[in-house]
Protein backbone atom coordinates (compact mmCIF):
# COMPACT_ATOMS: atom_id res chain seq x y z
CA UNK A 1 0.00 0.00 0.00
CA UNK A 2 1.53 2.92 -1.09
CA UNK A 3 -0.64 5.31 1.24
CA UNK A 4 -3.01 4.37 3.37
CA UNK A 5 -4.96 7.92 4.18
CA UNK A 6 -5.19 8.30 0.32
CA UNK A 7 -6.81 5.40 -0.42
CA UNK A 8 -9.25 6.00 2.66
CA UNK A 9 -9.85 9.43 0.93
CA UNK A 10 -10.70 7.83 -2.52
CA UNK A 11 -13.13 5.35 -0.64
CA UNK A 12 -15.14 7.51 0.79
CA UNK A 13 -15.25 10.42 -1.73
CA UNK A 14 -16.18 8.27 -4.31
CA UNK A 15 -19.14 7.07 -2.02
CA UNK A 16 -19.87 10.92 -1.47
CA UNK A 17 -19.36 11.23 -5.87
CA UNK A 18 -21.83 8.67 -5.79
CA UNK A 19 -24.66 9.91 -3.33
CA UNK A 20 -24.37 13.03 -5.11
CA UNK A 21 -25.14 11.70 -8.38
CA UNK A 22 -28.07 9.65 -6.71
CA UNK A 23 -29.46 12.66 -5.04
CA UNK A 24 -29.79 13.88 -8.68
CA UNK A 25 -31.74 10.93 -9.65
CA UNK A 26 -34.04 10.83 -7.35
CA UNK A 27 -34.94 14.08 -7.65
CA UNK A 28 -34.95 13.94 -11.24
CA UNK A 29 -37.11 10.83 -10.87
CA UNK A 30 -39.80 12.36 -8.28
CA UNK A 31 -41.14 14.70 -11.07
CA UNK A 32 -39.07 17.91 -9.09
CA UNK A 33 -38.31 18.82 -12.60
CA UNK A 34 -41.47 18.07 -14.52
CA UNK A 35 -41.69 19.92 -17.76
CA UNK A 36 -38.29 21.34 -16.99
CA UNK A 37 -37.57 22.16 -20.97
CA UNK A 38 -35.38 25.24 -22.20
CA UNK A 39 -32.90 25.95 -25.48
CA UNK A 40 -29.95 23.90 -23.73
CA UNK A 41 -31.34 20.68 -21.98
CA UNK A 42 -34.82 19.14 -20.76
CA UNK A 43 -34.83 16.56 -17.95
CA UNK A 44 -36.72 13.26 -19.64
CA UNK A 45 -36.68 9.94 -17.56
CA UNK A 46 -35.02 6.95 -20.45
CA UNK A 47 -34.44 3.33 -19.03
CA UNK A 48 -31.06 2.75 -20.51
CA UNK A 49 -30.43 -1.53 -20.92
CA UNK A 50 -27.16 -0.91 -22.83
CA UNK A 51 -23.96 1.81 -22.09
CA UNK A 52 -22.65 4.46 -23.58
CA UNK A 53 -24.62 5.99 -26.92
CA UNK A 54 -26.71 2.72 -26.72
CA UNK A 55 -24.03 -0.03 -26.80
CA UNK A 56 -24.62 -3.26 -25.70
CA UNK A 57 -28.07 -2.80 -25.21
CA UNK A 58 -29.82 -5.40 -22.74
CA UNK A 59 -26.77 -6.96 -21.71
CA UNK A 60 -26.99 -5.92 -18.49
CA UNK A 61 -24.66 -9.18 -16.62
CA UNK A 62 -21.81 -8.31 -19.08
CA UNK A 63 -22.19 -3.85 -18.25
CA UNK A 64 -21.88 -5.62 -14.28
CA UNK A 65 -19.18 -7.63 -14.95
CA UNK A 66 -17.64 -4.89 -16.55
CA UNK A 67 -18.18 -2.08 -13.89
CA UNK A 68 -17.01 -4.68 -10.58
CA UNK A 69 -13.92 -5.40 -12.85
CA UNK A 70 -13.55 -1.39 -13.32
CA UNK A 71 -13.98 -0.33 -9.39
CA UNK A 72 -11.69 -4.06 -8.58
CA UNK A 73 -8.57 -2.47 -10.69
CA UNK A 74 -8.74 1.17 -10.09
CA UNK A 75 -9.35 0.45 -6.31
CA UNK A 76 -6.33 -1.82 -6.30
CA UNK A 77 -4.35 0.79 -8.42
CA UNK A 78 -4.85 3.41 -5.96
CA UNK A 79 -4.09 1.25 -3.26
CA UNK A 80 -0.46 -0.07 -4.30
CA UNK A 81 0.27 3.09 -6.45
CA UNK A 82 -1.37 6.48 -5.44
CA UNK A 83 -0.77 9.08 -2.28
CA UNK A 84 -1.77 12.60 -1.46
CA UNK A 85 1.17 14.13 -3.27
CA UNK A 86 -0.47 12.28 -6.41
CA UNK A 87 -3.43 14.98 -6.04
CA UNK A 88 -5.02 15.19 -9.36
CA UNK A 89 -4.31 11.15 -10.37
CA UNK A 90 -6.48 10.80 -7.13
CA UNK A 91 -8.92 13.20 -7.88
CA UNK A 92 -9.76 12.38 -11.01
CA UNK A 93 -9.97 8.47 -10.28
CA UNK A 94 -11.88 9.55 -7.73
CA UNK A 95 -15.22 11.01 -9.40
CA UNK A 96 -14.54 8.26 -12.07
CA UNK A 97 -15.44 5.78 -9.25
CA UNK A 98 -18.15 7.90 -8.06
CA UNK A 99 -19.86 7.85 -11.37
CA UNK A 100 -19.13 4.07 -12.28
CA UNK A 101 -20.29 2.98 -8.95
CA UNK A 102 -23.18 4.81 -9.53
CA UNK A 103 -24.35 3.49 -12.73
CA UNK A 104 -22.56 -0.43 -11.82
CA UNK A 105 -25.71 0.09 -8.56
CA UNK A 106 -28.26 1.37 -11.07
CA UNK A 107 -28.17 -1.40 -13.21
CA UNK A 108 -27.71 -4.05 -10.28
CA UNK A 109 -31.08 -2.63 -8.20
CA UNK A 110 -33.04 -1.67 -11.37
CA UNK A 111 -31.29 -3.93 -14.21
CA UNK A 112 -30.81 -0.51 -15.64
CA UNK A 113 -29.48 2.68 -15.65
CA UNK A 114 -31.51 6.32 -15.33
CA UNK A 115 -30.97 8.70 -17.65
CA UNK A 116 -32.49 12.02 -17.63
CA UNK A 117 -30.52 14.98 -19.13
CA UNK A 118 -31.36 15.66 -22.68
CA UNK A 119 -29.51 18.56 -25.05
CA UNK A 120 -31.91 20.30 -27.25
CA UNK A 121 -28.99 22.55 -28.80
CA UNK A 122 -28.00 18.74 -30.35
CA UNK A 123 -28.20 15.46 -31.27
CA UNK A 124 -26.88 13.74 -28.54
CA UNK A 125 -28.15 10.79 -26.51
CA UNK A 126 -29.94 11.13 -22.83
CA UNK A 127 -27.37 10.67 -19.96
CA UNK A 128 -27.26 11.73 -16.11
CA UNK A 129 -25.04 12.98 -13.37
CA UNK A 130 -22.97 9.32 -13.12
CA UNK A 131 -22.28 9.66 -17.23
CA UNK A 132 -20.89 12.90 -16.46
CA UNK A 133 -18.51 12.21 -13.55
CA UNK A 134 -17.02 9.43 -14.97
CA UNK A 135 -16.18 11.56 -18.48
CA UNK A 136 -15.27 14.47 -16.49
CA UNK A 137 -12.52 11.86 -14.44
CA UNK A 138 -11.34 10.30 -17.55
CA UNK A 139 -11.16 13.85 -19.24
CA UNK A 140 -9.07 15.07 -15.98
CA UNK A 141 -6.93 11.66 -15.70
CA UNK A 142 -5.96 12.29 -19.13
CA UNK A 143 -4.79 15.86 -18.66
CA UNK A 144 -2.80 14.87 -15.88
CA UNK A 145 -0.81 12.05 -18.00
CA UNK A 146 -0.77 15.10 -20.42
CA UNK A 147 1.33 17.28 -18.02
CA UNK A 148 3.17 14.33 -16.35
CA UNK A 149 3.92 13.26 -19.79
CA UNK A 150 5.69 16.53 -20.05
CA UNK A 151 7.35 16.58 -17.05
CA UNK A 152 9.01 13.46 -17.82
CA UNK A 153 10.04 14.85 -21.22
CA UNK A 154 11.42 17.81 -19.31
CA UNK A 155 13.55 15.70 -17.21
CA UNK A 156 15.01 13.48 -19.83
CA UNK A 157 15.93 16.92 -21.35
CA UNK A 158 17.70 18.23 -18.35
CA UNK A 159 19.86 14.79 -17.87
CA UNK A 160 20.94 15.16 -21.44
Amino acid sequence: MKDKKAFIFYFLMSIIFWDFGNQLRKISYNNFFDNFNNPVFSVIHVNNTGSAFGLFQNHIDLLVVIGIMAVFIISLYVYKNLSFKDKIELFSLTVFMGGTLGNLFERIKFGHVIDYIKLNFINFPVFNAFDIMICFGVFLYIVFLLLDLKAFKGQINDNN
